[in-house]
């Protein structure tokens, strides 16, 4: 790029075939993306604007594939196009996290975009949802352990819950699918990061979780915590759309695990 990203900006290069875009990213090792797309666009000559109306116009999906550290396993990816900043930009759903892309260019036979890893969709009632039901889970003592492994089959089948599994399930529960990134587990996140300055956790929620200091009562009020925060959150961006030059103002989010 020509000018300097920031650090939580990182470069995708996807090769252009046929069918699809693939590609990686060198900061991102291991992980490959994809998009398919249909025989009569065309690949060879196209621009952003193009590819922008395709994905507005028709259903495009694509595969992300973990590396082989993190089982090699391979999920979905939907596009779709949002506005943000007032621009039209693609957006990429997967399990792993929602990404704009931006910064697209087309290079011969390659596309570059980055993407903001710590991107966060905005505050939603939804968000609410998905942290009342993890205090559900998580309300009884007997029903909460210290042993997270991010695996949480085992959770589900004896109602003893993590605080990264309960939120996982939550999640999926209020949404209908999971993003590693939705604003109500990123928001733990910060409220972690915030009572821990400088915690060198790998993983956020399951160290904090897995921590020997940490107790119940703990868990229960970074899930307040971050109630507050979402609730708050919500409130002033009410009160801003009501301003009178309706303008709402960026939220930048912290990095996290």
């Amino acid at each position: 790029m020509q000018d300097a990203l920031p650090d939580n900006y990182l470069e995708f290069a996807l090769d252009i075939f046929d069918d699809r875009l693939e590609g990686t990213s060198q900061d991102l090792g291991g992980f490959v993306v994809s998009m398919n797309l249909p025989i009569e666009f065309p690949k060879k000559e196209f621009n952003a604007t193009e590819l922008i109306a395709l994905i507005r116009n028709q259903e495009i999906k694509g595969t992300l594939r973990y590396p082989k550290s993190f089982g090699g396993k391979k999920t979905e990816i939907r596009y779709e196009t949002v506005m943000h900043r007032g621009v039209e930009e693609i957006y990429m759903k997967s399990t792993l996290g929602y990404f704009l892309w931006e910064r697209i260019r087309i290079q011969k036979d390659k596309i570059l975009f980055v993407i903001n890893w710590w991107y966060t969709p905005p505050v939603n009632k939804v968000d609410l949802e998905i942290l009342e039901l993890a205090q559900r889970l998580l309300a009884d003592p007997c029903n909460w352990h210290k042993k997270d492994k991010r695996k949480c089959e085992n959770d589900i089948k004896t109602n003893r819950w993590s605080l990264f599994c309960a939120l996982k399930y939550a999640s999926i529960t209020k949404m209908g699918e999971y993003n590693h990134h939705n604003t109500a587990m990123q928001t733990v996140r910060f409220v972690i990061d915030d009572l821990i300055p400088n915690h060198g956790f790998m993983h956020t929620l399951m160290d904090y979780n897995n921590a020997e200091t940490t107790t119940h009562r703990d868990i229960l009020n970074i899930l307040t915590l971050a109630e507050g925060r979402i609730n708050e959150e919500m409130r002033s961006r009410v009160g801003k759309m009501r301003a009178p030059d309706g303008i709402m103002a960026n939220h930048n989010m912290k990095a996290t695990k």
